[in-house]
C-alpha cells in the first residue's frame, strides 16, 4: 500500500474516504457541543461572570454545573481525539496525528482532574489543548485547499495571541480591566472550537466531492 506523504494527499486518497467522513463528523460534534454545552452550564451557575471565571470553574467538583459538564466534555474530548486518530490512520503520518490528538488530550486531562482537584494537572491539560490546539489551527493551513485555510490562520493567529495575553500578561490592566481572564480565555479556546467545526465541515464537503 502506497504512504500518504502529505495533509494534502490524504484528501486524495480514494481509501481515505471513510475516515475523513468519520473525522469530520466528531470534528464538528466536538466544537459544536463544546460551545452548546459552556453556554447551557453559563446559564445555569449561580452568579457567573464571563469576565471573571473560568470555563473551568464551571466543571470544578462540588459545583452543580459539574454532574453535566463532566459526562459531557468528557465525550468531546474523546470524540477530539478519535477524530484526529481517523483523520491520519492509515498515512503513516504518526508525528501529525499525535500533534492534532494532544489539544483533545489536553482537554480530557484537564476534565479527568479538576482545578479542585489537582491544579497541576489540570494546568497542564489546559496548556496543552490551548498551546498546541492554537498551532495546530495555525499548521491546518497547510492542508486546506479552500479559502477556509485563511480564515484558519486568522483563528489560529487570535488564539496564539490570547495564549500570551493569559500567560504572558494575566495580572496587567490589559487584560484584568477589559477582557478579564475568563475573556481572555474564550478568545484562546473559541477560536479553536469554530475551526474544529469549520475544519470538520471542510472534511465532509472533500468526502461529497471524490
Amino acid at each position: 500500500m502506497k504512504t500518504v506523504h502529505s495533509p494534502r494527499e490524504i484528501f486524495a486518497s480514494s481509501g481515505k474516504s471513510t475516515d475523513l467522513k468519520r473525522a469530520g463528523v466528531l470534528f464538528v460534534f466536538s466544537g459544536s457541543a463544546f460551545i452548546l454545552l459552556v453556554t447551557f452550564l453559563e446559564s445555569i451557575y449561580p452568579g457567573y461572570s464571563v469576565h471573571a471565571n473560568a470555563i473551568s470553574d464551571l466543571l470544578a467538583i462540588g459545583r452543580q454545573t459539574s454532574t453535566v459538564g463532566e459526562p459531557v466534555a468528557f465525550l468531546i474530548a474523546m470524540s477530539w481525539i478519535a477524530g484526529s486518530y481517523y483523520l491520519f490512520r492509515g498515512t503513516g503520518m504518526k508525528t501529525q496525528l499525535i500533534l492534532n490528538a494532544l489539544p483533545g488530550a489536553g482537554l480530557l486531562l484537564a476534565v479527568l482532574s479538576p482545578e479542585n482537584v489537582n491544579v497541576a494537572i489540570h494546568s497542564v491539560g489546559a496548556i496543552l489543548a490551548f498551546v498546541v490546539g492554537s498551532v495546530v489551527v495555525i499548521l491546518s493551513y497547510r492542508s486546506i485547499t479552500t479559502w477556509f485555510r485563511y480564515f484558519s490562520l486568522i483563528l489560529g493567529m487570535i488564539s496564539l495571541f490570547s495564549v500570551v495575553l493569559e500567560f504572558g500578561a494575566y495580572y496587567s490592566p490589559l487584560v484584568q480591566q477589559t477582557l478579564g481572564a475568563g475573556g481572555t480565555e474564550r478568545l484562546i479556546i473559541y477560536p479553536i472550537v469554530l475551526w474544529l467545526i469549520g475544519y470538520g465541515n471542510y472534511l465532509l464537503g472533500k468526502v461529497d466531492r471524490t
